[in-house]
């Protein structure tokens, strides 16, 4: 029966396009995103790792001035990242040291869990209400019509 298959099948699929998640975590964090869609928060300025006003206006400014090399950096962006566009105060966590470029994915048969290597990965995610992993609804949208979908089509044709 096509449905026995149907969790395996899924797995292989998320085992086989973790990139893709990644990629779609790491463009919402660059889009200033939460996994619930909500802007991040609290922003630059308001932000109390910062001990002055000063300090936090000069990590916003060095912010502002990397914000197109930060663009260049996403993925999926045109297809489906229709937020507006953040505020230049609103964080997207390129510049915590390799936190994007620590992320891994384990996949289950029945979930996925996306976390970072970077050391101080637990601090940032707890900063950020603990959602800063996972997928916005627009992003599981996406992934479901692009890989889940087809995966299922394919077993019960089978």
């Amino acid at each position: 029966m096509a449905y026995e298959a149907l969790p395996d099948a899924i797995s292989n699929t998320v085992n086989r396009t973790q990139d893709v998640l990644l990629d779609l975590n790491r463009d919402q964090l660059l889009q200033g995103r939460d996994a619930d869609g909500k802007v991040l928060m609290p922003p630059y300025m308001q932000d109390p790792y910062f001990k002055t006003r000063e300090a936090a206006l000069r990590y916003l400014r060095m912010k502002i001035a990397l914000e197109a090399s930060h663009k260049s950096l996403m993925r999926y962006f045109a297809g489906i990242q229709t937020y507006p566009e953040k505020s230049k105060g609103t964080p997207n966590l390129i510049v915590t040291g390799q936190f994007h470029g620590g992320f891994f994915i384990t996949v289950t048969k029945s979930t996925y869990t996306i976390d970072s290597m970077y050391k101080d990965a637990d601090d940032i995610n707890m900063k950020y209400n603990g959602r800063v992993y996972g997928l916005t609804p627009k992003s599981k949208e996406f992934y479901y019509f692009q890989y889940i979908r087809p995966t299922i089509k394919e077993v019960y044709e089978k």
